[in-house]
């Protein structure tokens, strides 16, 4: 026997996927996605969703390390600052 959802969670599930629907329709209407979906790579991403998938997952993975790359640089340049002024003042 299946067992029924409380009317409650049905009203949510509905009301939760009104407010997705409505996240994907502003993202669609975004003049700037228009503008890429319109130009040539988009097109082709289009026509080529795991080449996209791909190619979004490898920027996300990229992202930490140069992240952590660029905090280690802006945190060496701070500490090199901080040596220069301290053994200046000496």
């Amino acid at each position: 026997m299946a067992k029924e959802e409380p009317p409650s969670t049905t009203k949510d599930l509905q009301e939760l996927q009104k407010k997705l629907s409505l996240l994907i329709e502003s993202f669609q209407n975004n003049s700037k996605v228009v503008a890429f979906m319109t130009s040539p790579v988009g097109q082709y991403l289009d026509r080529h969703p795991f080449l996209a998938l791909t190619l979004l997952v490898f920027i996300a993975a990229s992202a930490v390390p140069v992240g952590f790359f660029l905090l280690l640089v802006v945190l060496t340049s701070l500490a090199a600052l901080v040596g220069v002024i301290l053994l200046e003042d000496r």
